[in-house]
């Protein structure tokens, strides 16, 4: 998770990544999915528009959601992302949140 307003790397490279925004005056978070750092490193893609504050506990539920459905048996988060891409999680919190 990353708050700068230098758009620092953290979240970028978080298999899940949550970048703090302002808008308005409000707190909103950008979720990212499949960063990785390491031999195998990537940066994560932007799922789609920011969330509010209070929504984002749910939106990293329903993430978490799909991948124990989606997983192969002892498949790390970030293997899942690559193989079923981020559209299923995508699906599933704009669904949950609008």
């Amino acid at each position: 998770m990353s708050g700068c307003m230098n758009a620092c790397g953290h979240h970028h490279v978080g298999n899940i990544g949550i970048l703090g925004v302002d808008k308005n005056g409000s707190e909103w978070y950008q979720i990212s999915l499949g960063g990785a750092q390491g031999l195998q490193a990537s940066l994560g893609k932007v799922i789609g528009p920011s969330f509010a504050a209070a929504d984002v506990p749910d939106v990293i539920a329903n993430l978490i959601a799909v991948y124990v459905e989606a997983r192969h048996p002892d498949e790390a988060f970030i293997d899942t992302v690559r193989r079923i891409g981020i559209e299923p999680f995508k699906e599933r919190i704009y669904a949950a949140t609008h």
